[in-house]
Formats: C-alpha cells, structure tokens, sequence
C-alpha cells in the first residue's frame, strides 16, 4: 500500500444538469482518494476546507480516507464551485474560494505527490516546497482565473522550471493548448515533454487520452458507457494512473486503468464508485487491446 500525498482544495460541487441541481463533494482529493481506495493505496491530502462545511461532507472525507478535521480553518468558507451542464459546453463558476495552501503547510509529504490546484489556490512558495521523489500535475487551477462576477477566465501558463521536475503531467487538450500553443493535442502532448515531463497525458474526453513518453504518442480509448455525471473524472483518471505508475507499470497501461476508472465515476453523481477493482481491470484490459499508435 503507497501513500501519495494530493494538494489541492477540496470543493463543494453546486452541479446543474437536465435532471436539476444538486450539491456533492468534489475536489480533486475527494476523487483521487476514490482511485486510491478501490487500487489498494492511501491518499495524504494537502488541503483546507472552511468551517461553513457540513458534518456530512466532513464524515465523507474521513471515510475516503483523510484527516479531515485538521484541513478546517476557522473563519474560512470551503471553495464552491457552480457546474452547469446545461449548455453544449459545461460553464463553470465559482462562488467561494478557501484560504491559499502555504509552503508551511507543505510538511512530511510521502514519496509521491499529486500537484493538483483547481482554482489558484497554491502559493509559489507552496509549488516550491513540494519535494517528493515522485511528482505529478493537473495544472488545471494554474489556468484559470476568477473574476469579480464569480466566472472563470482561462489564462496561459508555462512554469517551465515546474515542468522540469514533473515525472507526469495530466491535461486536458484545452489546457494542453493553453500551455504550449499547439492547437492539435499530439503535437502539444509532445511539446509537454519537451519542456520536462517525463510522461505527458493529454485526456480527449470521448476520444480517450493521449500518452507520450518517448517515440510516438499511443492513444488510448475512452470506455464506452453512459455518462450520468462526468464531474472529477479528469481527477480519478490521475488518481489510478498513478497508483499504477508508482507500482512501475507501463504508462500505456496507467493511462488504461485511468480511463477505465474515469468511466466507473461517470456512471455515478459525486465522488462515488460503485464497482471493484476487478471491475476496473477488466475494462482497462479491453482498453488496452484496442491501443494505437498516432
């Protein structure tokens, strides 16, 4: 059992879709524990919460496996987000944002770490201290920006030092985009390596993700099913695939057994999977026959 530590804000998730609105827990921790509990591993999370955060939402995050009272701070409000589905494209807003991760907070991390910010919550000193032997990132909260009206902006970003230390990188084909200013996803998932990454992913949504490490990128299908919810499927795909990295697989593999996890939480709302791992395996397996390069 591996402990990898994920720093980031947990959030409280207002989703609008066809069905209405409900209010579920999110945050990249939230999902990454989900992957970390169904593949044998445990989550140390760097993060904080306000004291606005219910009893339930607190109960939750104990049982995926966190120390959830010591994230609360007093005074604070827990970072909410607003998801609206209803539109062809998910917009996305933010109502509160919980106070910044400081390099003070950083302490006593595992061998492993997760980089995870969803909304500009880490400080450089915070980025700075982060030393683990192994380091990962979504930098999907280094690319956006909050405005005063509570929408975000999406901004470029290019920490070119960071990059260097990453042994993965995990973005999307927008972010991917943002980052290096290539608007086809092969040729960004490329770039991404070349300034450092060991290991870049690109998620393409319905069209699987792309993996490159060396040599032409491999992509990797997304698994077929109904989606219900497809909120922290980006988290949990980061979630197994490092659980499966840090155990030395193939980072084909890992980016399989992501996209199989990804399809797992999708069928569901919230941070929440109702299936095993073998489950996942099983679907990570027909993934991985159906593989190619590009």
């Amino acid at each position: 059992m591996t402990k990898i530590a994920v720093i980031g804000h947990i959030a409280i998730d207002k989703v609008i879709d066809e069905t209405g609105q409900r209010v579920q827990l999110g945050g990249p921790p939230a999902y990454t524990a989900l992957s970390f509990g169904l593949l044998g591993d445990r989550i140390h999370a760097v993060s904080k919460v306000g004291d606005d955060i219910s009893k339930n939402f607190l109960r939750q995050l104990t049982d995926l496996g966190m120390d959830a009272g010591n994230m609360v701070v007093e005074g604070a409000e827990t970072t909410r987000f607003v998801l609206d589905y209803t539109q062809e494209i998910r917009v996305l807003g933010v109502e509160s944002v919980c106070e910044k991760i400081c390099s003070n907070d950083i302490e006593d991390l595992p061998d492993a770490a997760l980089i995870t910010p969803i909304i500009g919550e880490l400080t450089d000193c915070a980025v700075e201290a982060i030393q683990s032997d192994v380091l990962a990132l979504d930098p999907q909260g280094f690319l956006r920006r909050r405005l005063e009206d509570g929408s975000i902006q999406l901004q470029p970003w290019r920490d070119r030092e960071l990059m260097g230390r990453l042994d993965v990188l995990k973005a999307s084909a927008d972010e991917v985009k943002l980052i290096t200013g290539e608007s086809d996803p092969r040729r960004g998932t490329e770039k991404i390596r070349k300034f450092g990454a060991s290991v870049a992913v690109t998620t393409l949504g319905q069209n699987g993700s792309l993996v490159a490490m060396g040599g032409r990128p491999s992509q990797v299908p997304a698994y077929d099913i109904d989606v219900r919810d497809s909120t922290g499927a980006g988290d949990v795909f980061l979630g197994a695939f490092m659980s499966e990295y840090l155990r030395g697989d193939d980072p084909v593999w890992c980016a399989c057994v992501g996209s199989a996890m990804a399809s797992l939480v999708i069928e569901t709302n919230g941070a929440r999977i109702d299936s095993t791992k073998r489950d996942v395996i099983s679907r990570a397996e027909e993934l991985l026959d159906c593989v190619v390069r590009v």
